[in-house]
């Protein structure tokens, strides 16, 4: 956990908002949709 990660911090919930509007952007923006989880992924590992 980065120390500028705060228990205060830790006691409120964290919110990641991961779109793709249409199946096109999905299937063309892979990176981006990945990038998008990978976002989720470290807010959980940071105790979120």
């Amino acid at each position: 956990m980065s120390i500028k990660i705060t228990p205060d911090h830790l006691s409120r919930v964290a919110v990641v908002y991961v779109r793709q509007s249409t199946m096109s952007q999905v299937l063309g923006n892979l990176e981006s949709q990945r990038r998008q989880y990978d976002l989720a992924q470290a807010a959980e590992a940071a105790g979120f």
